[in-house]
């Protein structure tokens, strides 16, 4: 009679397995028999371990009377075929690569040369025609362009007025201009005949003007200067001082 896990007289290291002896009965669990499988995980193996598990499998069934030879599919044959041209090819391929780095290096040789060889005859080229462009130009060799001046700067654009946390004071800021030196910032008492004052000159975007008089309203601004000289100035940021 088949044998339970709660049959009297038997304990768990009577030496059966969980998954032996399953057999369905009311009021009691199902047991599976647990399935032995080959693991072959061929996509994590390289073409060496492949074929080193095939010289394994093809000499283990050799001679195996579990597996007629009859039975077999594929067949011997054609398994061996399969062992046989991978090996070949894999070889090949290992030829090849080996000459292929052969290769390689030769060019990286053959390249340095190269590479001396042309700075040589530039070096030679620029010396025999003493900074004379057309003769540089007669070589065939690139020719490094030669920096343009920045020519004149634009005007600072979006200038923005903000009162400060301290009173008589405002916060000035603006987009920085390419090229641009430094900036020169100036204020009037808008609506004015006084005109403008200069108040500073920076290189930074931003600048905090002091010693306004608290409820009157100023206007600013600002123009970059660059290596050809000053930009126009920008548009006006009118603003009450705080």
């Amino acid at each position: 009679m088949p044998l339970f896990f709660d049959t009297p007289a038997q304990t768990f290291d009577t030496g059966l397995l969980y998954d032996q002896g399953a057999v369905v009965v009311p009021g009691k669990l199902k047991h599976h028999k647990t399935m032995n499988k080959i693991k072959l995980e061929l996509q994590k193996k390289t073409v060496p371990e492949k074929t080193s598990m095939g010289t394994t499998h093809i000499t283990a069934m050799t001679g195996n009377a579990s597996f007629p030879v009859a039975s077999r599919l594929p067949t011997d044959a054609q398994v061996q075929t399969a062992q046989d041209e991978l090996i070949a090819v894999d070889a090949a391929v290992g030829v090849a690569e080996t000459v292929w780095k052969q290769r390689i290096q030769e060019r990286d040789v053959k390249e340095a040369a190269w590479d001396a060889m042309f700075t040589a005859r530039a070096n030679n080229c620029e010396a025999v025609a003493m900074d004379d462009l057309a003769t540089l130009v007669s070589t065939g060799f690139p020719l490094r362009s030669t920096p343009s001046p920045v020519g004149a700067l634009p005007a600072p654009g979006n200038l923005r007025a903000e009162m400060a946390a301290m009173p008589g004071s405002m916060d000035l800021t603006w987009n920085s201009v390419a090229g641009a030196l430094v900036y020169k910032i100036q204020c009037m008492e808008h609506v004015s005949a006084a005109g403008w004052a200069d108040v500073k000159t920076q290189s930074q975007v931003t600048c905090t003007v002091t010693g306004l008089v608290s409820g009157k309203t100023y206007a600013f601004r600002v123009l970059a200067i660059g290596p050809k000289g000053e930009g126009p100035w920008s548009d006006e940021a009118v603003r009450m001082a705080p």
